[in-house]
């Protein structure tokens, strides 16, 4: 288990329709002491974010109503002094959406199967980040 520094609020939101998948990655994220929230879908994701202000999105492309692309792109409006980092969960790269991700600064794609200890790590790489770029001001 990975200790983790508080200097930054450790809220992560998982938006996925697929409910093991949010199930493995919170009951994984919880258990490394971070503060899970859920959303089915990306329009119930969009107020939580709005509401909750979790430091990290982790969403599917894939969803019905409003898919990841759009989810982020609503995110990007509400703008917010807090820093937030988005994985986007996918089981194909497209070009378009290839060339979408390469304008974003704050986002990454974690490809299908993935590995629920392999999302932990990337998290916690997020935050060591965080604290480093923090401290060195």
């Amino acid at each position: 288990m990975h200790d983790i520094d508080t200097t930054y609020n450790k809220k992560v939101l998982i938006v996925d329709d697929e409910p093991h998948i949010v199930r493995v990655l919170k009951m994984k994220l919880e258990n490394a002491g971070y503060d899970v929230l859920t959303a089915v879908n990306g329009i119930d994701g969009l107020e939580k974010f709005v509401r909750q202000n979790p430091a990290v999105v982790i969403t599917d492309i894939n969803m019905p109503h409003v898919d990841g692309q759009e989810l982020y792109k609503m995110m990007d409006t509400h703008k917010r002094n807090d820093p937030y980092f988005v994985f986007v969960i996918t089981s194909s790269l497209d070009s378009a959406i290839q060339s979408w991700a390469q304008e974003m600064s704050n986002i990454q794609f974690v490809e299908k199967p993935f590995s629920p200890r392999n999302m932990l790590n990337l998290i916690n790489e997020y935050f060591s980040k965080l604290n480093e770029t923090h401290t060195a001001r």
